[in-house]
């Protein structure tokens, strides 16, 4: 009889084995019983929940190798937009430092040309006095000679000045 007893009460743990399901089967439950931790056991509750667990940190781990090669290839654009910027901040210091020195170039040519304008000026001053307040009778050869000389010398310092070979 006792041996009936046991043979019952092991197909009814069997049994009840067979009728719970994984999601039922908490192995962290404190409160199940004997029985009902002996049929997630038998009826391979645990189990399953131990493949779902298995199954989800494998899911982890390809979520963390993404996240891993977002984080890689963001970094990566990041060092590529430093150094776009790094050379568009170089190209720009450049255009300037050109742009200056351009600048820099017009206003002394333009200085340079107001001083060529003004020796223009005397010299178109000068030829236009002619041989002098009293007439060209009074004026001698060495006087004439001397402002011809003289003419000579500030057309040949204009020369220079424009870049020309006298």
């Amino acid at each position: 009889m006792i041996v009936r007893v046991f043979l019952s009460l092991a197909s009814l743990a069997l049994l009840s084995g067979c009728a719970t399901s994984p999601e039922a089967c908490d192995p962290h439950d404190r409160d199940a019983s004997l029985i009902a931790k002996l049929s997630c056991d038998t009826g391979g509750g645990y189990r399953a929940h131990i493949d779902s667990g298995e199954q989800q940190v494998l899911l982890d781990q390809e979520e963390n190798a993404l996240f891993r090669e977002i984080d890689r290839q963001i970094a990566e654009q990041q060092r590529a937009t430093r150094n776009e910027l790094r050379v568009t901040n170089q190209q720009h210091y450049e255009l300037e430092r050109d742009l200056h020195t351009l600048i820099e170039r017009l206003q002394q040519r333009t200085q340079d040309q107001l001083g060529l304008q003004h020796q223009l000026n005397e010299l178109e001053l000068q030829v236009d006095a002619g041989p002098g307040e009293s007439g060209a009778e009074s004026e001698t050869l060495q006087e004439r000679q001397e402002r011809l000389e003289s003419l000579q010398q500030q057309v040949n310092r204009l020369q220079q000045s424009l870049g020309y070979t006298p």
